[in-house]
């Protein structure tokens, strides 16, 4: 936010580990083609639609991507007034959470948590109910109860690291650029309307990232996302876990 105001540039990188220095040894122009690539269809899209299927049953999601522009964290960072995250490769965007009109995002999201699949019900752009049974749902019921800006849906998150071979370490710097990733909590530093003035405390503000790589979920596949254009057109994005796109 700095780097907007200050003719700066600078890259962040929290939580960095001597295991992440092989994804900086990246074709970094590559890697920023691609992020570019999918920041124009995300633009471009009103929606995005989920199928999820897991030990349980299978889920859908819609996330409401009307009014909202997409970002991109390619890893090149040459002009002022630019920081971003290194190791780097997403792009990523806020759903729309109804500052203006009711948001459109509705459905069920599911998470791993060790063995156990937490499923939360979305309306309005916000979890709002845990619909399972376990020690990680009640925590997160009660963490939900407690916080309810924790249940915003603050991001959704396309990495491309995982296509040049990097695995993750259970860092998330790292491990969020690898594939498909949904946030919860804070958006404001994005261009959302969630921050830490939403949460009851500076200690409880909170922006977390739940991967879906077969190494962080491996119980929940994303069997399809497609993406709904402004023309209308729906693009598929990905099946069963993978980029359906060519990036050209």
């Amino acid at each position: 936010m700095a780097a907007k105001k200050h003719p700066i540039r600078a890259a962040t990188m929290p939580g960095f580990r001597q295991d992440m220095i092989p994804a900086l040894r990246l074709d970094y122009t590559e890697v920023n083609r691609r992020v570019e690539y999918l920041k124009a269809l995300l633009d471009r899209s009103t929606g995005a639609d989920f199928h999820f299927a897991h030990p349980g049953g299978e889920d859908t999601l819609h996330l409401d991507l009307r009014f909202r522009s997409a970002h991109a964290s390619g890893g090149l960072l040459p002009n002022p007034g630019v920081a971003g995250n290194l190791p780097s490769g997403e792009a990523y965007i806020v759903p729309f959470e109804g500052e203006s009109e009711a948001s459109r995002s509705e459905g069920i999201l599911p998470v791993q948590f060790g063995q156990e699949v937490v499923r939360y019900r979305i309306k309005g752009n916000k979890a709002v109910e845990v619909l399972t049974q376990g020690p990680a749902s009640t925590a997160e019921a009660e963490h939900l109860a407690q916080e309810p800006a924790y249940g915003n849906v603050a991001e959704l998150g396309l990495g491309v690291l995982a296509a040049f071979g990097v695995k993750p370490i259970g860092e998330i710097l790292l491990d969020e650029k690898l594939g498909l990733h949904i946030a919860f909590g804070r958006s404001e530093h994005f261009g959302g309307q969630v921050g830490p003035k939403d949460f009851s405390s500076p200690g409880a503000v909170i922006h977390i990232d739940r991967v879906y790589v077969p190494e962080t979920q491996p119980d929940v596949m994303v069997k399809n996302l497609d993406l709904v254009l402004e023309s209308g057109e729906v693009l598929p994005l990905m099946r069963d876990g993978q980029y359906v796109v060519t990036f050209e």
